[in-house]
């Protein structure tokens, strides 16, 4: 579960911040509800780390 919530987090807020600069680069149209979506969560995923961090 620890792997899980560490590669999601890190998956997702990396998507997060480098979507835009893609989407940016090809002059297309940021999506960004989905750039959002994801943003929130990576953050859910190292908040969940963080919170049961004794119990994983």
């Amino acid at each position: 579960m620890k792997w899980l919530l560490t590669c999601g987090g890190v998956g997702l807020l990396t998507s997060a911040l480098l979507d835009p600069v893609i989407y940016a680069t090809l002059e297309k149209p940021i999506p960004w509800w989905r750039d959002l979506l994801m943003g929130a969560a990576g953050i859910v995923c190292v908040y969940l780390l963080v919170k049961y961090r004794r119990d994983l």
